[in-house]
């Protein structure tokens, strides 16, 4: 192979692997991520919210619901990579965990 035609396998390698690289921008189209300065105030509400997205809702405190009800609806929790849940999911659960508190 001369030098010509490495450089062009290289680039066309480069250039796929780009394009089936790159994250995917429609992922959370037309939803928000959430801004976590509420539950990180919360010592353990990140690990346990992320607990409760598998169906393990018993490390979930009082004051970790407590930030969960302050964020607005369109919102989405990032809990582990490319897995995201709407807030009002967790705001359910913390609803049924403690309920009248929120």
């Amino acid at each position: 192979m001369n030098q010509k035609q490495t450089t062009v396998i290289f680039f066309l390698l480069a250039l796929i692997s780009a394009l089936i690289l790159r994250q995917s921008g429609a992922e959370l189209v037309g939803h928000e991520n959430c801004d976590t300065t509420a539950i990180d105030k919360v010592p353990g509400c990140y690990d346990a919210l992320r607990l409760a997205s598998d169906s393990d809702y018993r490390w979930l405190s009082k004051d970790c619901c407590q930030a969960v009800s302050t964020f607005l609806d369109p919102c989405f929790l990032v809990c582990y990579p490319g897995k995201s849940y709407p807030i009002n999911i967790f705001q359910d659960i913390c609803s049924s965990k403690f309920p009248g508190s929120n």
